[in-house]
Formats: C-alpha cells, sequence, structure tokens
C-alpha cells in the first residue's frame, strides 16, 4: 500500500492569501540570512492514516532515498542539496519510521530558509513518504514561487561629519544592482565590502550602525536600508614593532616601507603582515591600530612579532632503477646578520653526480621588494652521455613582476671539463661560459609538495657565449609548468599535469657542450625510461642530447584513505637533435602506477612505470622510483 504521509504548505502563503494581509513585512537582519519558519503559523497537517506505516527495515534501520522535485536551475538545486539533512545523514538512517519522519519534516524548515536566503519569499514545499518502498522513498516537491527583486539599496551615514563624498562607496563598487535577485548572501556581502572600502579610504572604524530590510509580497520586491557611522577619519601615525630579539628593527622597517602622513588605508596594514609573514623568521605578526586616533588625526600602528627558530639542518634520500641511490643534506641559516639573510650550503651525492653548493640571499636590496642571489656550486658528473667537471657562479637580483609573478636577471660564469667519448670525435674539452639569464615564475599551488589545486609556470631565456677549445654563442629557451585541479571538494581525486618545451639556437648539436643539451627520460622527466635515454643516441646506444625537448605528464591522484593513495599515470616526450619538433625522432610513451604514503611533511612516493612503445635493445621493461613529495 502506498500512503500520502504528509502534506504541508507554507504559512506564509496562507497568511498571504488570507483577507486584510499586508503586502509590506519588515524582516530583522536574521530574518535575512535564516528568514521566517518555513510553516510558521500552522501545525503540520497530516493525511492519510493516523498511525505510521512500518517500513522494511535491515539491521533496525530504515534506509531510504531522498528526492528533489521541481527545481531546474542546478546551483538552486545544488543549495537545496546541501540544506537538506535528509541527504547528508543519508549514511546514518534512523531506527524507525516516525525518526526518519522527523528528519524529513525538519528538512521542509531547512528548504525554505534556504530558498528564502536566494530570494524566493513564497516557496511550498510538499513532503511525501512511501514507506512501503525498499528502501523508503522520501520525495520533497519543491515550489519556488517567484523570485523577489533588489528594488532599492539606501545608504544613510550616521556620524559628524559624515565621509566626503568622494569616499563613499557607489552601489556598483559594493556589488549591488537594483533588480538584481534579492538575495540575502548577496546583500550580507555589499554590506561587508562597504565597510572594506570605507576603511580603505582612510575611515579605520567605519560599521554599518543598523540594517533594516523590507519585503514586499505583492510586488516581490526587497528594500535594504543601512545606517553606517564612518567613524573619524585618520591618517597613518608612527609604526612600531616589539617582540622581536634577533631581527634588526632597520630590516623591519625597510620592509615595511611605511606611508606615514598618508590617509589610513586597511590594505597597507594588510600588505605589512602578509610581507612579514613571507619573510619565515615569525610565526605571527599581528598588526594592531590604536583605539582612536591622536589630535592630530594621525593613527599610530603597531605590530607584535614572535620569532621563529632561524636555524635548520636536514636531508632527503631517493631510490630508481635506473640511477639508483641518491640522497641530499642540508643546512640553512635563514637570519644570518640580522637582516633575513638566508645562506643554505647543500651537497648531493649518487652513483652518476656528487655536486656541493653555497646558495646565499640577501632580501630588501636595493629597495624594498628585490633579493641579491649571489651562488656557487661544484662538483662532478659522470653518466653514460659525458663526464663532467665544472664549477659554476651566479649573481642575480630577484623582484615580484606582477601578482603571484617573480622576476629575475643576472649573470653566470661556469668552467667545465668534459668528456663525451668519441660521439664528436674531439675527446676531452674545455669550455668557459658567459650567460645572462632571465627568468619568470607564478606559483599559486596552494602546497608545494602536495598541490591540490593552482599552477606554476616557469620561464627561461639565456644567451650564452663561450670560449675555450671552441667559440661559442648561442640560445637557450625553456619553458614548462604544471596544474592541479581537485575532482570533489574533499579533494580525495585531483587531476595533475606538466608540460615542459625547450630550444637551442645558435649551435649545430655536435658543437655545444654535452651538459648544455637537453635530455629527457627518467623519474623527473620521462618515467618508464632510464636517466636521459630518450631521444637521439650515439653508435654505443649512449645518449646525445638534442636542441629541442618535449615533455608531457598526466596524473590522477586518488586519496584512498587518509594515509594510502594511488597514482596512475601517462608520461611522454622526446628530444630532437634538431631545434624544432619533426627531425624523425618518435615521441616515446610510458605509463605506470604510483603508491603515495602520506605523512605529515608530505607523501612518500613509490612509482612503477612501463615503457609503451620501447626500441628493442635498448629500453628495460620497467622501472622505478622511490622519493618523497608527488612527482611534479
Amino acid at each position: 500500500m502506498r500512503t500520502k504521509a504528509i502534506s504541508l504548505r507554507s504559512g506564509l502563503e496562507r497568511f498571504r492569501r488570507s483577507p486584510g494581509a499586508l503586502a509590506l513585512c519588515l524582516l530583522s537582519v536574521g530574518q535575512i540570512l535564516a528568514g521566517p519558519p518555513a510553516l510558521a503559523g500552522q501545525a503540520p497537517e497530516f493525511v492519510g492514516p493516523s498511525e505510521p506505516v512500518p517500513a522494511a527495515t535491515e539491521e533496525g534501520v530504515v534506509s531510504y532515498r531522498t528526492v528533489l522535485e521541481g527545481v531546474e536551475d542546478a546551483d538552486l538545486r545544488a543549495i537545496l542539496e546541501g540544506s537538506s539533512q535528509l541527504i547528508a545523514l543519508g549514511e546514518k538512517p534512523p531506527a524507525t519510521v516516525v525518526g526518519l519522519r522527523r528528519r524529513a519534516e525538519g528538512d521542509i524548515e531547512r528548504l525554505g530558509t534556504a530558498l528564502r536566503s536566494e530570494g524566493y519569499y513564497q516557496p511550498e514545499v510538499d513532503l511525501e513518504i512511501d514507506s512501503e518502498a525498499a528502501p523508503a522513498e522520501v520525495t520533497l516537491r519543491i515550489t519556488p514561487g517567484p523570485r523577489y527583486k533588489l528594488q532599492a539599496y539606501d545608504i544613510t551615514f550616521d556620524g559628524n561629519p559624515p565621509p566626503a563624498e568622494v569616499d563613499q562607496p557607489t552601489l556598483a563598487e559594493i556589488g549591488i544592482e537594483l533588480g538584481m535577485p534579492a538575495r540575502a548572501p548577496a546583500v550580507v556581502s555589499a554590506e561587508q565590502e562597504l565597510v572594506t572600502l570605507l576603511q580603505q579610504r582612510s575611515y579605520p572604524f567605519a560599521r554599518v550602525r543598523e540594517r533594516k530590510t523590507f519585503v514586499n509580497h505583492e510586488k516581490t520586491e526587497m528594500t535594504v536600508q543601512l545606517a553606517v557611522d564612518a567613524g573619524t577619519g585618520a591618517v597613518f601615525g608612527p609604526l612600531s614593532f616589539t617582540g622581536q630579539e634577533e631581527v634588526e628593527a632597520d630590516y623591519l622597517y625597510r620592509i615595511a616601507d611605511w606611508p606615514e602622513g598618508e590617509p589610513y588605508n586597511r590594505r597597507v596594514v594588510r600588505d605589512l603582515q602578509r610581507r612579514l609573514a613571507a619573510t619565515g623568521l615569525f610565526s605571527s605578526a599581528n598588526a594592531e591600530t590604536a583605539a582612536e586616533p591622536a589630535p592630530d588625526g594621525t593613527l599610530p600602528v603597531t605590530v607584535t612579532l614572535v620569532e621563529r627558530e632561524q636555524r635548520s639542518i636536514g636531508g632527503t634520500v631517493n631510490y630508481s632503477s635506473d640511477v639508483g641511490p641518491g640522497a641530499e643534506i642540508f643546512w640553512e641559516h635563514r637570519n644570518l646578520l640580522g637582516q633575513n639573510e638566508k645562506l643554505r650550503l647543500s651537497a648531493t651525492g649518487s652513483e652518476i653526480e656528487q655536486t656541493a653548493e653555497i646558495g646565499f640571499r640577501k632580501p630588501a636590496f636595493l629597495r624594498p621588494d628585490q633579493d641579491r642571489l649571489p651562488a656557487l656550486s661544484g662538483g662532478f658528473e659522470d653518466n653514460d652521455a659525458y663526464q663532467r667537471q665544472a664549477v659554476d657562479g651566479l649573481l642575480a637580483l630577484e623582484r615580484p613582476l606582477f601578482e603571484n609573478w617573480r622576476a629575475s636577471a643576472g649573470v653566470s660564469l661556469g668552467f667545465e671539463i668534459e668528456d663525451d667519448g668519441a660521439d664528436t670525435g674531439e675527446g676531452e674539452r674545455q669550455f668557459t661560459l658567459l650567460g645572462l639569464p632571465l627568468t619568470a615564475a607564478r606559483d599559486t599551488r596552494d602546497d608545494l609538495l602536495d598541490p591540490a589545486s593552482g599552477s606554476r609556470l616557469q620561464l627561461l631565456l639565456t644567451p650564452y657565449t663561450g670560449v675555450g677549445d671552441d667559440s661559442l654563442l648561442f640560445f637557450t629557451a625553456v619553458a614548462g609548468g604544471s596544474a592541479y585541479y581537485a575532482l570533489d571538494a574533499d579533494e580525495r581525486f585531483i587531476l595533475a599535469g606538466r608540460a615542459r618545451v625547450g630550444i637551442i639556437l645558435g649551435e649545430k648539436n655536435d658543437v655545444l657542450p654535452a651538459s648544455s643539451r637537453f635530455y629527457a627520460g627518467g623519474g623527473g622527466s620521462i618515467r618508464g625510461y632510464e636517466y636521459q635515454l630518450v631521444g637521439p643516441l650515439d653508435d654505443d646506444q649512449d645518449p646525445f642530447g638534442g636542441t629541442s625537448l618535449l615533455e608531457l605528464g598526466g596524473e590522477l591522484r586518488v586519496r584512498v584513505t587518509e594515509d594510502i593513495g594511488i597514482v596512475p599515470f601517462v608520461d611522454g616526450g622526446t628530444v630532437y637533435d634538431e631545434p624544432y619538433f619533426n627531425s624523425g625522432e618518435t615521441l616515446r610513451w610510458a605509463a605506470g602506477l604510483g603508491f603515495r604514503y602520506f605523512t605529515g611533511f608530505g607523501p612518500l612516493r613509490l612509482d612503477v612505470a612501463f615503457p609503451l612503445n620501447p626500441r628493442d635493445g635498448v629500453d628495460e621493461a620497467f622501472q622505478f622510483y622511490v622519493s618523497f613529495g608527488q612527482a611534479f
């Protein structure tokens, strides 16, 4: 037997249709957000049997499914589904039909609140429970009714004196357009934006004194009236710091670049806090303004700082089947001379490479947002492509370019002795290379070791000239990037992709130093193929390198549990011996499966990759890689 268990109508609708109904209703601030109860003024009216009809139960619970009818708009439907307790608790069914009915009745009020928040002030919600179905079927039939429009949004400024007209935000600036849907989130957001803009226009104590909202049901319109107290205008007073011990005050004032005497702007204070946090020297940086301006109209600002540890030591280990074991150790001081100077000493070792590097960063060099970057590195490489001994130096300046972008320009100088065997017919060669590296990078990743959103883009342009056994003049350009997108709100399914292209102009492949050519293959390039082995090979089947490069990669990162993840992936690409991308080399593809163990610091990674179009006698059946952090 199918029963029509419950039928309910909005009390607001009954009130509207009754004789003498009011055309204008005053709603409080809370009622904009939550609205009047969906069924205010009426007790539930039950139609059908007075006793609940038994439902099929399993293990002492009433399983059910929820159906929402009557809403075609996808955005509105998503809001209603997010407001439904029936849907949210679907995996926790009640023990009885009475409990199911109670849960469903609560949804009527919740859905009514959600509908009113989106501008539907005459909703109807009918509920029907089919308790004979297996599972029980709960149907909510929704008639949103007309969507109300915003007829007026009036702002009056209290206080003496009111802000100058030029400082008063316009409706467009706070996101209000008359005639727009009367959505509660838009009304509240506009109010918050109004206060924020006033605080950016020299009124640090601006606040909304009162909000009145009128809803006209006959005209399906809403009117909002705001009474705003802008407070007293102010200009920036002196800036002071407290709490710093090892960091010198001169450095703090230099990066603050404080606009004392200029009109107060809340954004300036927030930017200061962000710059202090970006130094990495402080665990907290809290900027507070005085409770009121001084008699001369100035407003002092005090920043309370808590310093972090300034020294660290660490290391990483890795293993791959093509290269073998590898490790890196480092020591870092982030406040060497008291002004956030960063000194980093690192050493890297594996069967094919042993290098050491000294890196130094001097912030606020010549201007508050500019860093000086000297670096010196040296070491040995012995791989299938070449043997190399080298010392390289770099001096560069780095600064922000646009939002989320940083750019650098510098000079590099390197001396190397290399031997690429009989490939060039010349054996051991010596080079001194002078370069002018130009870089630009954009990074919006939410996490460096395990990103779930954002992207990263890197551009490198370097002209080189060289003397030694050969005179050289060439130009290298490389562009690479990665992007990340979460497929679900819990970030358990993440799509990740990467690409890199490069080109060298000016010299032929066999004239270039072997270490300056492009190579592909290996854990940081095309997994599934041995290190540097994708692309041109010499007569001994050793990598020769090339003057153009293409790499592609894609992953689906699946978090199975809080600690375990799996990652199916595909990599591809090749190297060409000419500076264009159609010189006869075949794109090499590989596919594989990765496993992740998530720690508090980042994921441990194990990837196993298989070549999809291997070369006979050259490529192995598979490669595997173990390291810390995602592949890219």
